[in-house]
Order: C-alpha cells, then sequence, then structure tokens
C-alpha cells in the first residue's frame, strides 16, 4: 500500500477533475474505500489509483488501434 490521499489529493495528483475522481469511485470505476460508512469520506491509495488508470489508457489504446483496422477498406459516401 502507497500513500492514501482523499479525492481532493487524487485530483490533484492524477489530473483528473474532483468530480470525475468522486463519481468515478461512487460507479466503481476507480478502485477506493470508504471511512465512515456509506456516506463516509472517500479514499484513495494513489498507487493503486495510478495503476488503475495506466490500464484504462493502454485499454483504450488498444480499443482505438482495433477500430481503425476495421475501419480500413470500407466504403463510405463522399458527399
Amino acid at each position: 500500500m502507497g500513500k492514501r490521499v482523499g479525492v481532493k489529493g487524487a485530483a490533484e495528483i492524477t489530473g483528473l477533475s474532483e468530480w470525475e475522481i468522486r463519481t468515478g469511485a461512487r460507479t466503481g470505476k476507480y478502485p477506493h474505500m470508504r471511512v465512515g460508512g456509506e456516506r463516509g469520506r472517500i479514499i484513495f491509495d494513489i498507487e493503486m489509483l495510478e495503476c488503475h488508470i495506466r490500464r484504462m489508457m493502454i485499454e483504450n489504446i488498444k480499443n482505438n488501434e482495433s477500430e481503425e483496422l476495421q475501419e480500413f477498406g470500407k466504403l463510405r459516401k463522399v458527399y
């Protein structure tokens, strides 16, 4: 386990907005812990969060590359 921070700290370190971090945690997009029950404070392990975001970026790049390959040779209307 690495350094642990709240929503504001995670936003500053990752470069994402506080809204994105908070919403992503609520929907399960980003790994987090809750301190103080269901409505308690959201805590992130920075190493884990950065690793997860890095995996998401790599997966996104792979998906975009495969989509580009599927578009190759496809006929389209030109206006």
